[in-house]
């Protein structure tokens, strides 16, 4: 398995060891996002809001979501005036939102950087497929030259191979930080309401 990785990586050289780290640290970025978003389904935001419409008292503090409508009932019945507290409730639902969003800019990164680093080690690869043809004009035949773009387009697949799941991994996350964002503002919206 290592003698495998080691020939891929002397095949594809430098690019496509940039493209495994960047595989690598994409890779984590989608696991934590995925552990991080995991308690914020459909079922908890109504859980939630059956509580909040229940007996908003008993709303506990366990988490990110449930201490900003904990907040939000104690100042509706403090009395606190209603734009002023929707402001308040709106900063902190967005800076909420906001650690909800994070590392989605990196995996969108790794996404859009991965297909040009192949095509960057393609075009270096053909460059010396090319290069060692002219150094030596004698010794040129179709295997040679196939074997030098075989060599190169490797970068390009990896790439590829990187971008596709990187790509749909974040436009399902971002989906998911969406909806997570519709339903707090619905369930904030109602904890607001007299």
């Amino acid at each position: 398995m290592l003698e495998a990785l080691a020939r891929f990586i002397e095949l594809g050289g430098p690019v496509v060891v940039a493209l495994l780290l960047l595989s690598v640290a994409g890779a984590a970025a989608i696991i934590y996002k995925l552990l991080q978003l995991r308690p914020y389904g459909t079922r908890y935001f109504e859980k939630v809001t059956l509580q909040v419409a229940r007996s908003p008292a008993e709303v506990a503090a366990d988490d990110a979501v449930r201490e900003l409508v904990v907040f939000a009932l104690a100042e509706r019945e403090a009395g606190r005036p209603g734009d002023a507290l929707e402001a308040e409730v709106t900063r902190r639902g967005n800076l909420l939102l906001s650690g909800l969003s994070r590392y989605l800019r990196l995996i969108e990164l790794i996404a859009y950087i991965s297909p040009l680093l192949g095509l960057l080690g393609t075009v270096l690869g053909m460059i010396d497929a090319f290069r060692g043809l002219e150094v030596d004009v004698s010794q040129a035949d179709a295997g040679v030259l196939a074997g030098g773009i075989w060599e190169a387009l490797l970068t390009t697949a990896v790439g590829l191979g990187v971008a596709i799941p990187m790509t749909a991994a974040h436009a399902l996350l971002e989906g998911r930080v969406q909806r997570i964002g519709e339903q707090l503002q619905d369930l904030l919206e109602r904890a607001l309401s007299p």
